[in-house]
């Protein structure tokens, strides 16, 4: 029973007979799924034909429909959606009963969790044992603060940025991500290692995206990163506690292949990222895709906005 349908062909269209999507290419019927099975359709390609009868069917089921193409990301939903009312609600009210606060203080003990596991992942056969020990105690004591004194939002960020720092200065001196790699830089990166950084966090902005909407939470409402037009702060904030693992790794093992035109690495990059999404990984005993373990996480974040009692970050082994 298919709920995520994927279209990633040039030509193809999306069409509505009764109660059934069909997929067409070239005037033939390549499948059929029954609308009812369906939660989200991601369209990736350009060129992908869509009627209007089949929009309207999907806004009345909920069906939600995606277009991403790692540039940018849209969803399109509609009001027929009311069960994330609620939801919506008690994400606003965390503002106010302190639980924005609680959220962005575990969402960043993860992502330093997962940073100090990705150094010693990658730091098994290095010699510097001691400048390993001084980084990840550092790193300890930035989750230990988080954990143990009351903070502001702009302190919650001090520490991120700190933690940051420790953590891209060790990947420097090392030469994890490559002799290329000077410090890390955001937009406007000119050299090869940042452009993938960058490239795949845009990736993974995608996925948290859709694991948002699907959530039933508002994107533009952020715990953490400021309230502004078109920015997706929710995202934004709830991606800290993936890039280490999802991207970075990633990085790190094809540092010596990110040479010459960029354009070309990208296929590589997105193919590597694309891969670790689909890997089975550990979680409440059972294993699952990456991807789904992301979802869940979002699904509980929910859950924790809307009354259950703690949030953790999901901690990747190293």
């Amino acid at each position: 029973m298919l709920k995520h349908l994927v279209v990633n062909s040039y030509g193809v269209y999306l069409g509505l007979k009764s109660a059934r999507l069909v997929v067409k290419k070239d005037g033939e019927l390549i499948k059929e799924y029954p609308l009812k099975n369906l939660k989200t359709i991601s369209i990736k390609s350009r060129g992908v034909g869509l009627s209007s009868d089949l929009a309207y069917a999907c806004g009345v089921r909920g069906v939600k429909i995606f277009f991403n193409d790692f540039k940018s990301h849209l969803a399109l939903h509609t009001l027929h959606e009311h069960k994330s009312v609620n939801v919506i609600k008690h994400q606003i009210l965390s503002e106010q009963n302190g639980k924005d606060l609680a959220l962005a203080k575990e969402l960043i003990i993860g992502k330093i969790k997962n940073q100090r596991s990705t150094i010693l992942y990658f730091s098994r056969y290095l010699q510097n044992d001691l400048l390993k020990q001084k980084t990840t105690e550092q790193l300890k004591i930035f989750i230990n603060e988080l954990k143990t004194y009351k903070m502001t939002k702009d302190s919650i960020f001090g520490i991120e940025g700190s933690a940051a720092k420790v953590y891209f200065d060790y990947l420097r001196q090392t030469r994890l991500l490559g002799d290329e790699f000077v410090n890390r830089t955001g937009r406007f990166a000119d050299d090869n290692v940042n452009k993938a950084l960058n490239y795949g966090y845009a990736i993974l902005l995608n996925i948290i995206y859709k694991s948002v909407i699907n959530a039933g939470l508002n994107p533009y409402f952020g715990v953490l990163h400021s309230l502004r037009s078109a920015k997706p702060s929710l995202v934004l904030d709830i991606m800290e506690e993936y890039r280490s693992f999802l991207v970075d790794r990633n990085i790190i093992k094809l540092r010596h292949q990110l040479k010459g035109d960029f354009n070309e690495c990208k296929k590589l990059i997105s193919n590597e990222i694309f891969s670790s999404l689909a890997k089975k990984l550990p979680y409440n005993h059972s294993k699952l895709s990456l991807e789904s373990i992301i979802q869940r996480q979002v699904y509980k974040l929910s859950g924790f906005l809307c009354g259950a009692n703690n949030y953790h970050s999901y901690v990747f082994r190293w």
